[in-house]
């Protein structure tokens, strides 16, 4: 849960009341977007008091960053022992997060909403940093074993690795898949790996 420097949330009464509060920041981000969203909504439609959502956060920003870690699965940090079979996992996962997610038709508009609101902007990068930092820990470890080619710059390299999922979801609109995601890694594998 989230919580205000030095104190510690609440912990909930009703697993029931926090589902039910998730599931209508979903819905009515889904229907209104972020700006559109109040507690006041949040509440009617979860069927519970505001009061009950302060007690666990102190803003929408902070109900919608919990709702979207919510529904989008976290990363598993894979280690085959392999850098292409490693990094070709997490992008995968990162895929099917985007596609089999409620929150992925929801995804724009959190994006166009942090531009506009710092707490947002904040929380949506805290996020995004420990998404971010699975994919480091693979490059880190090939790194480590002699895979990457010298003198690569792991940050330029993820960037090169996941912005065509992001361009794809957020600007061109085309189809995520998994082959789009499999022939993005396939084409960067050759400058990314010691040949």
């Amino acid at each position: 849960m989230s919580t205000t420097a030095g104190t510690i949330a609440p912990r909930w009464r009703s697993r029931r009341a926090e589902s039910a509060i998730l599931e209508a920041t979903v819905a009515l981000l889904g229907e209104l977007g972020f700006a559109g969203l109040t507690i006041d909504g949040i509440a009617a439609r979860a069927g519970v008091g505001k009061a009950t959502i302060y007690r666990h956060w102190s803003s929408k920003a902070e109900v919608a960053v919990e709702a979207f870690k919510a529904f989008i699965p976290p990363l598993d940090d894979p280690d085959t022992g392999s850098f292409a079979d490693d990094v070709r996992a997490v992008l995968l996962q990162i895929i099917d997060g985007l596609t089999n997610s409620p929150l992925a038709g929801i995804l724009p508009s959190l994006v166009e909403a942090a531009e506009r609101d710092a707490e947002l902007e904040r929380l949506f990068k805290e996020f995004g940093r420990g998404r971010r930092a699975v994919l480091r820990a693979v490059f880190d470890r090939a790194a480590a074993r002699g895979e990457l080619r010298d003198g690569l710059e792991p940050d330029v390299a993820i960037d090169a690795l996941v912005g065509p999922i992001f361009t794809r979801r957020l600007i061109t609109r085309a189809p995520l898949t998994r082959k789009h995601a499999s022939a993005v890694l396939d084409l960067l594998l050759p400058v990314l790996e010691k040949r």
